[in-house]
């Protein structure tokens, strides 16, 4: 015990020197322990635990910045070994010590968004992997890299993510490949892996493109969930990958799912079928 180190036998000096810093928090000398923490961070930088002492001891200084600014560095340093929680934990201890810091409320945020984002990686590979068979997981990792700024990837929670994913194909095209013709009642959503499709129409004076889509987009999400013929020719431009999702996979993902309008949602937020007739529409009016 520290007051038997001090009181009990021996000189006052020698048990002066062997004070730890915990005893000198003990006996409210946290000027002392700040030095002796900040020496040993000098050496240590990366001592986590010293540094949340420090900020401990801080506080009991009211040093309110210096200790808001202990806590955000071993938070951040949480988060980058992926422990989310812990530095969420940490800010809002911090908080308290400065109610008024924005940045605390926006890192929060951020912490929060990057874990939902890492769950929705974890799912949507196992998802991915499911739907590819017997494609290698290295190559499943670069397809969610493709795909994950997409709007679909975002919208959905990783649960429905895995559950999309898992109930769609994994197919391959070579380039210039048909994947489904103008006018066609093919029941098909195509998402966007790898690649490029472009959409085209026949117009007099021959084929034209109306749009290229690249990984992350989604078209024929009027043809799966409205029975619509497609409105143009849709072809490959080059070496491409899409996950494909027909009527019984459609099935499959809404067999039980907890938020069937959320889905539809997602499946529909781009939009890219209606934006493809709308232009076929104002180039066939043009005379």
């Amino acid at each position: 015990m520290v007051f038997k180190r001090i009181f009990g036998g021996g000189s006052a000096q020698a048990a002066e020197a062997n004070l730890t810093i915990e005893d000198l928090v003990v006996l409210e000398r946290y000027d002392e322990a700040a030095t002796r923490l900040r020496a040993k961070l000098k050496d240590n930088p990366d001592d986590l635990h010293s540094r949340l002492k420090l900020a401990e001891v801080y506080t009991e200084l009211k040093s309110w910045e210096q200790a808001v600014d202990e806590y955000l560095y071993v938070a951040d340093e949480y988060a980058s070994d992926g422990f989310y929680d812990k530095g969420i934990a940490l800010l809002t201890k911090a908080k308290r010590y400065a109610p008024l810091n924005t940045e605390l409320d926006a890192k929060v945020e951020k912490f929060r968004l990057t874990k939902e984002m890492e769950r929705s990686r974890v799912l949507a590979l196992e998802g991915m992997r499911a739907a590819g068979g017997a494609t290698a997981a290295l190559q499943v990792q670069r397809h969610w890299h493709r795909v994950a700024p997409s709007p679909l990837a975002r919208s959905l929670p990783p649960e429905e993510l895995k559950r999309l994913f898992s109930s769609m194909v994994l197919s391959s095209f070579a380039a210039d490949e048909l994947l489904v013709a103008e006018g066609s009642l093919d029941a098909r959503l195509f998402f966007l892996v790898d690649g490029g499709i472009t959409a085209t129409i026949s117009m007099p004076q021959g084929p034209m493109a109306i749009r290229e889509f690249g990984p992350g987009d989604v078209v024929g999400d009027s043809a799966l969930l409205e029975q619509k013929p497609w409105p143009a020719t849709y072809r490959t431009s080059e070496p491409t990958k899409v996950l494909v999702l027909d009527r019984a996979g459609f099935e499959k993902t809404l067999s039980g799912n907890p938020d069937p309008r959320g889905l539809l949602g997602a499946l529909r937020h781009q939009q890219n079928d209606r934006d493809v007739v709308t232009s076929i529409q104002r180039l066939r009016k043009t005379p």
